[in-house]
């Protein structure tokens, strides 16, 4: 079988990740051969070469993202439309099997696809409907119908962005299946490895709640400004917390992350680093990871870090609450104060922390023994019969 995979990044975020997973299964576990079209250079095309897959630069627009307004939607929308040809030219070089999708914003190789009558899986990896950082000259709804129509399955990363789908198109649902990204261990599957010097999961870590770490691209939707209000609270309370934001985004979003704990006095408690390909380093040196974003379809950072037995504070919202169903975490209201409140608690109650680190490295030790969904992906594309 010939996977033909597009992805509308080159970068190693989240979903760059799982597509790395998703690579090696079908190169290496299944024999597979895969391409992958990349829509520009970057760190993500060397990774995929090292998985076994060819990889193919082609220049790609994508119809949603954080300044899709109506001008600059409309042009990116035709844009997008004009990169199918180039898909339609590849998948008549290439022949693949089936195509699969990575995101729901990147539409060229599903309409190519279709034209070409070629198997296609879409894999909705966004809250389509709530993310405010998703925009589009197209409405929300009619983008979701589009999804449905242009697949031949829909692939959900949870139950959450499956519900952000079906509430749009209800009859969805016959070509809809819920599978989580996969979060492997290693440089080869592009997930969080170990590193020297840092704690494992079951490893004894200090029972103290200290310093807090929040992994994202700096935007409000994932909540850091909430993170560094919080801090001025506890500060207020005379707890001292220390926070590492490490995310991409422009300068000027850092800057104003840096100039808000400046206003709240807490500057000094304030770390922001650059975005690394392996979280698993930061958050096997915190003592808690945050996830406050209100949208969350997923969340990996979430499922790495109890990877690494560290606790997550995570906001009550999204699919983050799917994650920690499990154990291992600590859901509060989406609120600032109601986030102060859980540290503080949680810094004056050791005993109750500790039991918090425990849960969270044995569920850490858990995820590292469950089946991959990678696994599950592959044979999803089996059981369509999309393969030959």
């Amino acid at each position: 079988m010939h996977v033909l995979f597009v992805s509308h990044s080159a970068d190693l975020m989240g979903a760059e990740r799982s597509l790395l997973a998703l690579v090696g299964e079908a190169v290496r576990a299944r024999g597979y051969q895969v391409t992958v079209t990349l829509p520009g250079d970057g760190p993500l095309r060397a990774q995929l070469a090292a998985a076994g897959a060819d990889v193919v630069v082609l220049p790609t627009w994508l119809w949603m993202g954080r300044r899709y307004g109506p001008a600059v939607g409309a042009v990116r929308l035709l844009q997008a439309l004009a990169s199918v040809p180039r898909y339609r030219r590849l998948l008549h070089r290439t022949r693949p099997d089936v195509v699969v999708t990575n995101s729901a914003v990147v539409p060229a190789g599903a309409i190519a696809a279709r034209m070409a009558r070629t198997p296609h899986i879409w894999v909705v990896r966004e809250s389509l409907l709530s993310n405010p950082s998703l925009r589009s000259v197209l409405p929300r709804a009619a983008i979701a119908r589009l999804i449905a129509c242009l697949s031949d399955g829909v692939v959900a990363v949870s139950a959450y962005a499956a519900g952000q789908v079906t509430s749009a198109v209800p009859t969805a649902r016959t070509k809809l299946r819920v599978i989580p990204p996969p979060v492997e261990s290693g440089p080869d599957a592009g997930g969080p490895s170990a590193p020297d010097g840092v704690l494992a999961p079951g490893a004894d870590r200090p029972v103290a709640l200290e310093r807090l770490l929040l992994l994202g691209r700096h935007s409000a939707e994932k909540g850091q400004a909430d993170a560094v209000e919080a801090l001025a609270i506890c500060a207020r309370q005379g707890r001292t917390f220390t926070l590492t934001l490490a995310g991409v985004g422009d300068g000027e979003a850092r800057r104003g992350l840096v100039d808000l704990a400046r206003r709240y006095g807490v500057e000094t408690q304030l770390e922001t680093v650059a975005w690394t390909d392996d979280p698993a380093a930061l958050c096997a040196r915190a003592d808690a990871t945050l996830m406050l974003s209100r949208n969350e379809a997923y969340g990996r950072v979430t499922v790495e870090s109890l990877r690494c037995g560290t606790p997550v504070i995570g906001y009550r919202a999204g699919a983050t609450t799917e994650i920690l169903a499990g154990g291992g975490g600590l859901l509060v209201d989406p609120d600032a104060g109601a986030l102060a409140s859980a540290l503080l608690n949680l810094a004056a109650d050791r005993e109750a922390f500790g039991r918090l680190t425990a849960e969270a490295s044995r569920r850490g030790r858990e995820l590292a023994t469950e089946p991959s969904p990678a696994a599950r992906f592959v044979a999803y594309l089996e059981e369509l019969g999309a393969v030959s």
